[in-house]
Order: C-alpha cells, then structure tokens, then sequence
C-alpha cells in the first residue's frame, strides 16, 4: 500500500480536529482508499500545544513551519493559520517547493488566489479548500465538479454558523441581539470578539469564493455589499413572521443581464424558500442552473470536526492523485480559474423590495410624511402596518415597499431619519424570494 505523507501548520481548533481524525479514522480511509494517509510533522508556534501532541518519536514536532515545507519526505502541507500573513508566505513557499497544498483559508482563498492558483499550476501541485466555506458542505467540490456542465444563475447562503445561530435565538427566544450573542459566546458558537461574524465579513469571504468558482468572476469581498446583522430586533422577526418570511443573514449572488449582483445582508426570506427553515449554526447553500435546477447543499457550517472532515476530505483527494499517478503529474483540472471580468453591479442600482421599520412619534401626518418622501423616490409601499395608538409616544411603523432602487431607498431613509418625529435609524431589511 503505497503512503502519502502530510504535515500540518497551525494546531487550533480545526488543525487539532484534523490530526485527530487522521489518527482515529487513518485504517478506515485505507481501507477505503487503498492509500495509507500518515501525518509525519506538525508545526505551531505554541510550544505547549506542541508539547501534548501524541504522536511517537517518528513524529516531527517544530515551531518553524519552513521545517516541514523544507521537508523531502513530505507531499502536502496543510495550512490551518488563517488569515493573509503569515499564511500567504507558507502557502507560496510550499507550492514553490512542489508540495500540494490544503487550507481552511477563506481570507486567504478569496483575497489572494491567482497568485495561489497561478503558482500551483507553474509548480504542477494541486490546492485544495473545500473547508474554507460551509464547513462540512461539500459546496466547492460540487461546483467545481458537479456543476461545471451547467450555467449558475443564483447562489444564495447561509454561511456563518455564528449568526444563523443568534438570529434563531432571536426568533425563537424573542431575547435581544446582546443577550443572543452572549449565548452564542457561552456555547462556543461565537468568538471573544464577534466582529467578522456579525458584520457580515465572514460571509463576504466566502461568497467572494463561490462567486468566483460559479461565475469564473474575480470579486473581492471589498466589492461586495456587506451589512450585519447587529440592528435586528426580534420585533423585526415576528413582523417578519406574520407577512409569511424568516429573516437570514444572507449570501446572494445573482447573474443578470446588466451584470452580476454581489452582496451580503440581512433578508427576508419567504418561508416556503429551502433556506427559510435552516436554523441554529447550520449553514446552506441554494444553487439555481439552466439544466439542474434548484439545489440545496445543507449541514454543520463550522466546529472542529465538521470542518475537518472537510480537510480531510482534500488530503484524501489529492493523496489518491499522488499514489495512482504520481506526485509530479499534471495536475486532472485547471487550477487558475481567472475566467471572467464581468461587470459588477453597483449596489444602488440594484432594484428590490424592501422592509422598512420606523421609530416614530404617533401624530397626526407622521405617516403621510413618511410616503411623501419615499413616493418623492419613486418608492411605492405594498404594505403598512402600526402598533396600537400611543398618542406621543415612540412607536414602531412597519413598511413593506415594492421594488425600488437600492440608491433611492438610501436617500429617503437619510431624509426620513433627519425628521424630529423620527427618533431612531431606520432598520431597513431587503427583501428576496
């Protein structure tokens, strides 16, 4: 039986989850794969971690990642880091140095993969990064594979376990956005700081991935439109509810003839859609094509043995490669997908519905108010709804508009909130499907 030897860089979490999956399920992928996956070497900058890694005396244990790409003996580096530095430097060192390559690495994936690509194609190696979106979701592998007989015209995502959790908690609790939070933060479910997950960041990420394998488009998550989810208040999930809809941080991108639509957002969903029932840290993907249809990729979005599967999953793929045709033989697909420099959409232009929920004194004209403005945008209100009077109090007033464009709906929400009846931001939710 021929061996395929790994080395992993960066022992957190997933790296962790990783090395253990290897050495508990090694005789099973032999089994079924006729290759016997071993981990020789493990490098982390954290000597402690280093120190309680069990692993015989065979086992090379470094601080010094170049250690092991230096390594002859080792086929595929598995970098487990994260982000942009010093992640770029050793990915690019190791393909230099014709080892494959797998990483978890969305930042890394989304913000600098033609140089990645273009230098594992020169060097002949692969790249694999299944897990860097939707966890155990086998979503690249589908659509690179899978799929690539059919146009993509959507893909819509849940892709942030984090705050598909917190809006469930919401929903479902009827508790603040802080007090979900918090729970999420006690369970594990959240980071110390939450920020790329709640700001949408996360999600950017990797729709910026799966907009680039879907669509052959190069878009950077600076492109794409991203809002979080920190305003959502669980008023705004039952108002939601009762008009037939679920709120999602959502992924959306949407090939049309003006372009393509990029963005990330919080949105109302129509609760007879796929996503609407994904609940607590589960993620989706939603894909509609010319000839497949409506597809739906569902499962644990992050954790460390969810995702490792996914790692794992790529070492197993690309050692199969190794033991049956070589480790220097060309390489079965085009790793430099830079298709495609279509046109991005610009966000203001895009024309959709709308969910407007207005903090506002009860007064006489306080609403006619509101629709002279936003009728002076060329916005038309589908539907309207108000809590029980509360003569000058504060009061939520709930608007569902029809299409409008996303630039108008930005100027008469700057104009509606500058008004003394107005006594909060607007929140304002889009509307899809």
């Amino acid at each position: 039986m021929k061996s395929v030897n790994i080395g992993i860089i960066g022992l957190g979490t997933i790296g962790m989850g990783v090395y253990d999956a290897i050495k508990k399920n090694g005789s099973l992928i032999a089994k079924k794969t006729g290759v016997s996956v071993k981990v020789i070497g493990v490098a982390d900058k954290d000597k402690k971690v280093l120190k309680g890694i069990k692993g015989g005396k065979a086992l090379i244990k470094t601080s010094s990642p170049r250690e092991l790409i230096a390594n002859k003996d080792i086929d595929i580096i598995v970098e487990l880091i994260g982000g942009i530095k010093p992640a770029k430097d050793i990915v690019l060192e190791a393909l230099k140095n014709k080892k494959h390559v797998v990483t978890a690495n969305k930042e890394l994936i989304s913000k600098c993969w033609r140089e990645i690509f273009s230098s594992a194609r020169k060097n002949k190696v692969f790249v694999d990064f299944e897990a860097s979106v939707g966890g155990v979701i086998p979503i690249i592998r589908t659509i690179r594979t899978g799929f690539r007989a059919d146009k993509i015209d959507t893909v819509y995502g849940i892709l942030n376990g984090t705050t598909n959790f917190i809006l469930t908690e919401i929903a479902e609790k009827a508790c603040s956005f802080s007090e979900a939070l918090k729970l999420a933060q006690k369970k594990g479910f959240a980071e110390k700081d939450p920020e790329l997950d709640i700001s949408g960041k996360d999600s950017a990420h990797k729709l910026a991935i799966l907009t680039l394998l879907s669509f052959g488009q190069s878009a950077s998550p600076d492109d794409i439109f991203t809002e979080g989810i920190n305003r959502i208040e669980a008023q705004d999930l039952i108002n939601a509810k009762m008009w037939g809809y679920s709120i999602k941080l959502l992924a959306i991108a949407k090939k049309e003839p003006k372009g393509l639509q990029i963005r990330v957002h919080p949105t109302l969903i129509s609760a007879r859609h796929l996503l609407s029932d994904v609940k607590g840290t589960d993620n989706a993907v939603f894909v509609k094509g010319e000839l497949i249809g409506e597809s739906l990729l569902f499962g644990k979005g992050a954790g460390r043995k969810p995702t490792s599967v996914s790692v794992v999953g790529d070492i197993i793929e690309i050692a199969e490669h190794i033991a049956h045709y070589g480790k220097r033989n060309l390489v079965p697909y085009n790793l430099n997908y830079a298709a495609g420099n279509g046109k991005l959409r610009n966000i203001n232009d895009i024309e959709i519905p709308f969910y407007l929920r207005f903090s506002a004194i009860d007064k006489p004209g306080v609403l006619a108010g509101i629709a002279s403005i936003l009728s002076k945008y060329k916005i038309s209100i589908a539907n309207v709804s108000q809590e029980e009077r509360k003569a000058g109090q504060v009061v939520p007033v709930v608007i569902l508009t029809h299409k409008a464009k996303e630039g108008n709906m930005q100027k008469a929400i700057k104009e509606i909130d500058k008004k003394s009846y107005v006594k909060k931001k607007t929140v304002v939710i889009r509307i899809e499907g």
